[in-house]
């Protein structure tokens, strides 16, 4: 945790009450008592200090100074294939660390049925809030997950921005992406033929990062700092 992120109803005016986790971090990792001083945010708000008033076995109180913005985000909407489970929480937590506010799980040919079910994805706000704090960063990305691939071409992409990429190793290289922008990246094996087709006709273009094919895992990060 780089910064203590505070739920608005956790707060109280300018005093806040939080447990759990945090707490255990406070005392066993920045190693502060009443009257130290962290860096905190409130969730949807922004970031600050906050001086500690209140120490008690269930929590911890705290005094909040809280004016700061937080930072800019990326000017980047992602549309992901929902890969394995567990790449999947991976890979979420770098794109809400990443700053990636508009991020759209869909269902391609490739998925496996069985990824849909798993838990990992009803751990999202989880994710959120740890991704949050280590990337002092106050505001959650909006997330949205699709069931259906046609019904995510069909409802999902109108308020994409207009210029619209996706990664796939028949495309050219790009030196330069223009933002705002649109970038889709599959599962692993990539998207079928088809599924090309229909991305193309609604505005994508296919993009390569070079010859070298990495896993959906690290293709996201890499595609991700050739944009910053």
């Amino acid at each position: 945790m780089n910064i203590i992120l505070i739920k608005p109803e956790e707060t109280n005016g300018d005093s806040a009450y939080i447990t759990g986790e945090r707490c255990a971090h406070i005392r066993h990792v920045l190693k502060l008592g009443i009257g130290g001083s962290l860096k905190a945010g409130i969730l949807g708000g922004k970031l600050g200090n906050a001086l500690i008033t209140d120490m008690q076995t269930d929590g911890i109180g705290l005094r909040l100074d809280c004016e700061q913005e937080p930072p800019t985000p990326i000017s980047v909407s992602l549309v992901l294939a929902l890969p394995r489970p567990k790449v999947f929480r991976r890979i979420f937590f770098g794109l809400v660390c990443a700053g990636i506010k508009n991020i759209h799980i869909i269902n391609s040919w490739r998925v496996d049925k069985s990824y849909w079910e798993s838990p990992y994805l009803q751990r999202t706000d989880e994710y959120i809030f740890d991704a949050l704090q280590q990337s002092k960063d106050t505001l959650p990305p909006e997330v949205t997950f699709h069931r259906y691939f046609m019904e995510f071409i069909e409802s999902g992409l109108s308020e994409m921005p207009e210029k619209r990429y996706i990664a796939h190793p028949a495309g050219a290289e790009i030196e330069k992406f223009e933002k705002p922008l649109c970038l889709t990246v599959g599962c692993e094996g990539g998207f079928i033929q088809k599924e090309l087709d229909t991305f193309e006709k609604h505005g994508f273009q296919q993009f390569s990062i070079g010859k070298r094919i990495l896993t959906t895992e690290y293709t996201v990060p890499y595609i991700l700092g050739m944009m910053r």
